[in-house]
């Protein structure tokens, strides 16, 4: 065998130096992590928080330079942060077949970690349930769409306490990445850079320009509509519009944009952090 270049030997001492101080940090990340779990327990509040994880990994981006890619950087940071908030309390994730076969497993594993618990549903409609009645902590369900059967997000009308809080896959290295959207029984945080989804129902159709013209008047740039029949009346509209922004249940653009559409009925669905692109991609630099 031949030996080992001196200055190659040397690099591979400077790799093992470098491993046990990342391996140190992360320990004593750990022990930080389980005090800040001990806090919120003691004050009830909760482990997940999708906005505060996307303001650290985006900082992160924002300062990093050299050759290992971005979508490395979030990879390993999503499995530290789903490290640590399993150290804080238990969390599962139920889910249910979105797009191509395996992607909201997927989805599920590479946001939550690869040992998270995990649950599969039959449909979305199973799984805000399953969020409903604390069978899981979380859910990830499709994007909603527009159809002549309604989607899982006309049911949560009478469950207050369930919100959209991410849409992932929150970096995107392919342009035509499979989507969903995490509901959790929380309330949306503002990320800095984040998105709004509202629902409501008319009791005659909105054509999409008047629709658009009225969140305009309000200062709101709609990103998507979706339009489909409410079961719960012949006679009515269910909207879903996705707004650029973050918007409050407080926000008091929505009652005035209620009242100009006439609507009948309103619901904050949700709101999550927009995801970054990597470079190469759609949108990409």
């Amino acid at each position: 065998m031949n030996p080992v270049p001196e200055d190659l030997a040397a690099l591979r001492r400077e790799i093992d130096s470098i491993d046990e101080k990342l391996h140190d940090l992360l320990m004593q990340r750990g022990e930080v992590v389980a005090k800040i779990g001990h806090q919120k327990s003691a004050g009830g509040e909760v482990t997940f928080r999708p906005a505060r994880e996307a303001q650290l990994l985006k900082r992160l981006l924002t300062r990093h330079r050299g050759d290992l890619p971005g979508y490395a950087v979030v990879r390993i940071w999503r499995e530290i942060i789903a490290a640590s908030i399993r150290i804080q309390g238990e969390l599962s994730v139920g889910y249910c077949p979105i797009e191509e076969h395996g992607a909201a497993l997927r989805l599920a594993k590479g946001y939550f970690g690869i040992d998270a618990i995990v649950v599969r549903f039959e449909s979305a409609s199973h799984v805000i349930s399953a969020i409903d009645c604390g069978e899981v902590s979380v859910g990830l369900v499709p994007l909603p769409q527009a159809s002549d059967v309604p989607g899982w997000w006309s049911g949560i009308r009478d469950k207050p306490d369930i919100h959209a809080v991410a849409r992932l896959p929150w970096f995107l290295e392919t342009a035509d990445a499979a989507a969903a959207l995490v509901v959790a029984r929380t309330v949306p945080e503002a990320s800095g850079d984040d998105r709004s989804l509202l629902m409501f129902s008319c009791p005659s159709a909105v054509n999409r320009a008047r629709v658009g013209e009225a969140c305009a008047a309000e200062g709101l740039a709609i990103v998507s509509q979706v339009v489909t029949g409410d079961p719960r009346g012949s006679d009515q509209i269910l909207y879903l519009l996705e707004f650029e922004g973050f918007v409050g249940a407080e926000d008091s653009r929505i009652q005035t944009l209620v009242a100009r559409l006439e609507a009948s009925t309103a619901r904050l669905l949700g709101a999550f952090a927009r995801s970054p692109v990597a470079p190469g991609t759609a949108g990409g630099k």
